[in-house]
Formats: structure tokens, sequence, C-alpha cells
């Protein structure tokens, strides 16, 4: 019998994807395998697609990346999904019997360790099919489009981290940062009643789509020398919860800046230096709380696909590219072109 094939965006060295026809992988016990119908595109891939692999020491034959995806069941294989059935995807490979997940905070798994993710580790959606563990899918309801589901995975970041902040009705609230984690960030933080809802950023690239959308009352610009009296003025003396989405050295300056006398910061930008200098006593001095964020809870991510199934957040509008798979080169380069306005890309397999 022939061996079944398929498209991938293969990724064959440090920004290059190529389109290729690759084996389709069998499904073994305790897996499931679908057709792919849409990816998102993160900045996760963005960083694995410069340094040309995955994070993997030994190299995972034709890698492809995506881990923001959803499909249609086309093999159940042993698991109680029907084929047709409409699924996504957590990234998280967690084990199940460490002591994280015991106690429900398998995105702390201590097996993940921040990198044991599909697409990073294994190959992922970006191809026509996908075979992964049966108890990583769940069912996707029909009100959430194809589209809104390849925005499943920012979203449950930007949810778990606000659910991590003591935010409060009538706070103030600053986010630093333009992309969609940031955004998103910020309509929660609306939703969850900020009076008060800035965004500081360094370049406009995505602040048309922002303003667009409507939730942020204040744009701020990270880069203008009297920020924090501009930022201290607008709060009244200090925003009492500021979410960095950066993962900066002046970033999380811009957050100490910006924070009230025994404020929050909530740290969500990963940094892709192991170390960023940091002002320690103004945090000490002051009493500011620094709290981490990674992720979400597998109950999380059940909930984040509520959020969008009923409509209390329409993550379509975030969208500005859908683009086929064979563009998948072009929409990474478009990503990072300093005159491109992307703020998040739907691949349509």
């Amino acid at each position: 019998m022939a061996q079944e094939m398929m498209t991938a965006g293969v990724l064959t060295g440090p920004q290059r994807v190529e389109i290729r026809q690759i084996p389709v992988p069998p499904v073994t016990p305790g897996m499931l395998k679908i057709r792919v119908s849409a990816c998102g595109v993160c900045g996760s891939d963005i960083h694995l697609w410069k340094a040309g692999k995955g994070w993997n020491a030994e190299p995972v034959a034709d890698f492809h990346m995506g881990h923001e995806f959803c499909g249609v069941v086309a093999d159940p294989g042993d698991s109680d999904f029907q084929p047709g059935e409409r699924v996504t995807f957590w990234a998280n490979l967690y084990c199940g019997h460490c002591d994280m997940c015991r106690s429900g905070r398998e995105h702390l798994c201590r097996e993940v360790n921040g990198t044991q993710y599909i697409g990073f580790v294994c190959n992922g959606g970006y191809a026509e099919y996908f075979v992964g563990r049966a108890r990583n899918a769940y069912r996707l309801p029909d009100s959430v489009s194809d589209i809104a589901a390849g925005l499943i995975d920012p979203l449950m970041v930007a949810y778990h981290a606000v659910r991590r902040s003591g935010l409060k009705l009538h706070d103030k609230v600053l986010v630093v940062g333009s992309g969609i984690i940031a955004q998103l960030v910020g309509g929660l933080a609306r939703r969850a009643g900020a009076s008060c809802l800035a965004m500081s950023r360094i370049d406009d690239r995505q602040l048309e789509k922002a303003r667009e959308i409507g939730d942020f009352t204040h744009y701020l610009d990270g880069n203008a020398p009297d920020r924090a009296a501009r930022m201290q003025e607008l709060s009244s003396g200090g925003f009492d919860v500021v979410f960095e989405a950066v993962g900066s050295a002046d970033a999380l300056a811009t957050c100490l800046d910006g924070v009230r006398p025994g404020g929050e910061i909530v740290l969500i930008g990963n940094s892709m230096t192991p170390v960023i200098p940091f002002a320690l006593n103004r945090a000490v001095l002051h009493e500011v709380r620094l709290t981490g964020s990674v992720s979400c809870t597998r109950a999380e991510f059940a909930e984040t696909i509520d959020l969008i199934a009923s409509g209390t957040i329409d993550v379509t509008r975030y969208v500005t590219d859908i683009l086929p798979l064979p563009q998948l080169q072009q929409a990474f380069e478009k990503q990072i072109s300093p005159t491109g306005n992307v703020l998040k890309t739907i691949i349509r397999p």
C-alpha cells in the first residue's frame, strides 16, 4: 500500500520555509488525525523560523511548526472523537503525573519547562494533516469559526494573565506592547472593568488595528523622554495593574515608570536573552508586586474556547491576513517587515 502524502511548510534553515510533500504520520494508540483547517502564526514561530530549527537538540524529520490550529477529525484512532468533528489542540505536551499536573497546573508541568509544545519539539499544524495526542484535543462549538480557533492560543495567554492579576472594577490599567497578546489583554481588561486603559508602544505598525477595535482609551509613546511623567499624570499617580507583553529590559522599565506604589506588574513577555537588567530598588521601595504569567491551565483552555463561543470577545477582529499554506514564507517575511502592519495572520492549508 502506497504511503499517504501531504503538503507541509517544512523549516529548512534560518528564515527559510519550503512547501514539500511529506508522509502523513501513522495513527498510533492514543493519537488521532485531523485535516487542518486553519493555523495562526505566532511570534514563537518567528523565533524558530529565524533560528531555522525547533527546540529539540535532535532534528525532527520534515519539521514544520504551528501550534495554533484547528481541523476536522479524519481518523479518531482509539479515542472517543468521531470522524467529521471539529477540534482544536492545546499545544502543551504535559506529562500528567508530576506534582504540577496533579494539582491542575499542567501549564507548569515539570517536563514541559516552557518548550515542550506541539510545533516546538514535534511537527505541528502548518500542514494538510496533523497527527497528535487525543488527550490534547478539544471539541469546537459551531459558534467558533476556523479563523477564530486560530486565536484561541493567544487569547488563552491573555485570559490567564488577566486572571492571574489582581485587576478589579474601576482599576487603571496599562499594557506595555502592541502585539496580539497585548491587544487581547486590553480587550479582556476592558471587559473585566478597567476604567482607564492605556497602551504604551514604541512603533505604530499595529496601532491602526487597536484604534479600530477601540478597547484602549489612551495611547502612549514608549520612546518619549518624559514617558514616566506622562503616565503618572494620565493615571493620577500610577496605574493599578501593568501588563508587560514584550519581554525586554526597556519594556520592564516602562512598567516601573507607570505602576503606582503598591501596584502590580504582570510579566507575560518572554525575553530572547536569559537575563535582563532590572531596577530592583524601585520595585522593593514601592512594594510593587511582580506576577509571572505563562500559557494557561487545561481548565482555562476550555474556558477560553467558551469566551469566543459565548460572544464575550470577537477575536476575528484582530486578524489582519488570511493566507494559503504556499504563502507561509511570505507570511513570516511580512511579519518582521519594518513597514508591515500585521497583527495576526491565519494560514489556511
